[in-house]
């Protein structure tokens, strides 16, 4: 083989690794930047949320895709879940009783509640009966409502609603307000199986959701 042969080979050869170099970079910089762009988006939904009066009961662990709700984010263990960690419902007005010595035998304080509230359980909680109680009084006795994501706490929300579910298995999810009712799998089985990024974008549309379902309980 002559030398002009072979150097045109090796300059082939070159060009064709160095297309390929930049044809992966695009690539790479092109997912880098969708990347981005993709968590952008989030964060502005994210912002809408931050700027409302509520708060978000979380019995679980959020995905860290949502750390900026933080701020709006009470979060709950399982053995915490009671009346003073859950929005239950309170009394009307602040009474105390007294008695025949003057000395306060029970008080009863009204609860200072934001405009909205939403209860989500992810994980596997295990909640005592005081906590499914409370949960109970929140949703049914409050108005609250409940998402709950994974089979799990799925079956826990059913539990404790005594609901019968169709759809079950890892990824599903169930959602319930009072007056508005049930929905089963109102986020994607992929996203709740997938979590992270696909998890988090789906709570602030249930979020509004929720928001538009709520009525406070009077």
């Amino acid at each position: 083989m002559s030398k002009g042969k072979t150097g045109l080979i090796v300059l082939t050869v070159l060009a064709a690794m160095f297309f390929l170099f930049v044809a992966l970079l695009y690539g790479s910089s092109t997912k880098r930047q969708g990347a981005i762009d993709r968590r952008d988006a989030l964060d502005d939904k994210l912002e809408v949320v931050l700027d409302t009066d509520i708060t978000i009961y979380w019995i679980g662990e959020p995905p860290a895709e949502l750390n900026v709700l933080s701020p709006v984010i009470q979060l709950v263990s399982s053995e915490s879940a009671n009346e003073e960690t859950l929005p239950v419902k309170g009394p009307a007005f602040h009474t105390i009783e007294y008695n025949e010595d003057g000395q306060i035998v029970s008080e009863d304080i009204p609860k200072d509640y934001p405009r909205y509230m939403i209860i989500v359980i992810s994980g596997t909680p295990n909640l005592s009966d005081r906590g499914k109680e409370a949960l109970l009084d929140a949703i049914s006795q409050n108005g609250v409502p409940v998402l709950a994501i994974g089979d799990a706490a799925s079956e826990t929300l059913c539990d404790v609603l005594c609901y019968t579910r169709v759809h079950k298995g890892e990824g599903s999810s169930l959602y319930y307000c009072l007056g508005a009712g049930y929905k089963e799998n109102p986020i994607s089985e992929g996203a709740v199986k997938s979590g992270g990024m696909e998890l988090a974008e789906a709570i602030p549309d249930l979020i509004s959701t929720a928001m538009t379902d709520y009525k406070p309980q009077e």
